[in-house]
């Protein structure tokens, strides 16, 4: 691995600016910084340069003893990547790196995490469409939607109730709303879980997509900080925080109303899977 390389990894529940944040930074000089272990320009998807996380994303959740092991195995190409293309960071950012957050600490000591956080409220209405079929499927869709070959594959590794927990015996009958909430807290409490108990508070950025989406400018500022690129930013990051990346486009067929406007069966649906991690996070 080449001297002084600085090793990255971004978590969140997806629709959170994972895709964003990977434009901007492998925009830098020298950075390769991956979106689900492949390159993205934009919203198109260009060379997987590591394995993608998908089945192992619940496998890992499921078993967490192995979460060490699977992420070794599936990212040991890291270094041999650095050192060919003489990288001075190198990073991948994605929601299935998740359940991964206690063991990532182990598998490279000096990494960063950066955790994208979204109001839960925002998060599942980004995910509850009626866009057929969704390009980039985060959640749980309602049971008689007829799903891609995608949909269905990346539905086989997305978190969902283990046997021994309450929720499974539930789960069937769950609205898509109450799943989505579930699967949002659920992923932030396996994230902050891990994030407490292996890394240290120096090597943790913590940052809100509201932010994020509100000045991009400033917070990839503050997110250079962190992770110690001390070069000038480039012309290309210049323009792409111009831009809107990974926005759902305006014709979208939300199944949701913004959250002020929820009824209360709604609202009942989402608070009672999501309060405990809204609390965490700070989210009111």
């Amino acid at each position: 691995m080449s001297s002084g390389a600085k090793i990255f990894f971004g978590a969140g529940a997806g629709r959170c600016g994972s895709m964003m944040l990977a434009n901007l930074l492998n925009a830098e000089d020298r950075v390769l910084a991956l979106h689900e272990g492949k390159i993205r320009k934009r919203e198109e998807s260009k060379q997987q340069r590591l394995p993608f996380l998908t089945l192992e994303n619940f496998q890992a959740y499921a078993k967490p003893e192995q979460a060490k092991q699977i992420f070794a195995d599936r990212r040991k190409g890291v270094a041999t990547i650095i050192a060919d293309e003489n990288l001075r960071a190198f990073g991948d950012i994605a929601y299935n790196n998740s359940p991964f957050v206690a063991a990532i600490p182990k598998v490279f000591p000096k990494a960063r995490l950066i955790v994208l956080v979204r109001d839960g409220r925002d998060f599942v209405r980004s995910v509850y469409t009626s866009d057929r079929p969704d390009p980039t499927p985060v959640g749980w869709l309602d049971a008689d939607v007829e799903l891609s070959d995608l949909e269905r594959y990346i539905a086989l590794g997305r978190l969902r109730p283990l046997p021994a927990d309450p929720v499974a015996n539930k789960w069937p009958t769950m609205s898509a709303v109450a799943k989505n909430a579930w699967l949002w807290a659920e992923t932030y409490r396996v994230v902050m879980d891990g994030v407490e108990s292996s890394w240290n508070q120096d090597q943790v950025m913590i940052v809100r997509a509201e932010d994020m989406f509100a000045d991009p400018a400033e917070k990839y500022h503050e997110i250079r900080d962190f992770l110690g690129f001390r070069w000038p930013v480039s012309p290309d990051v210049e323009t792409l925080l111009k831009v809107q990346i990974n926005a759902r486009p305006g014709n979208s067929s939300y199944l949701l109303p913004k959250h002020p406007e929820w009824d209360k069966f709604t609202g009942d649906d989402f608070w009672a899977y999501a309060f405990a991690t809204m609390d965490r996070l700070g989210y009111k």
